[in-house]
């Protein structure tokens, strides 16, 4: 059984999210735990060019939608779900919880 774990920091900015997950890396490094930091929307090369179309270019609710979902299932595949398989703990800058806040708003 594996020991890897997935761990979100989710919330709208300004929360404290970065400031959370850089304390939290930073104990679990301590610890000897082997970790990747990633973020969404981005986390893989296709992600990063889609999260900058998301933040500059104005869109309906449901193509920002469509967008956050595409680059997602990129990182999931590319990223998290090939960590986890190596017993990596995984630690993202949101995650699906920030996306249903951040779509319409």
């Amino acid at each position: 059984m594996s020991t890897a774990r997935f761990i979100t920091f989710e919330g709208v900015d300004g929360a404290g999210k970065s400031t959370g997950l850089e304390w939290f890396v930073a104990a679990l490094r301590q610890r000897g735990i082997d970790l990747l930091v990633t973020r969404e929307p981005g986390g893989t090369p296709l992600g990063e060019k889609l999260r900058e179309i998301l933040l500059h270019e104005p869109m309906h609710a449901e193509t920002e939608a469509m967008l956050m979902f595409a680059a997602r299932r990129e990182h999931v595949e590319q990223v998290i779900r090939p960590a986890l398989q190596r017993g990596t703990w995984v630690i993202s800058d949101r995650f699906s919880d920030a996306s249903f806040v951040m779509c319409g708003s």
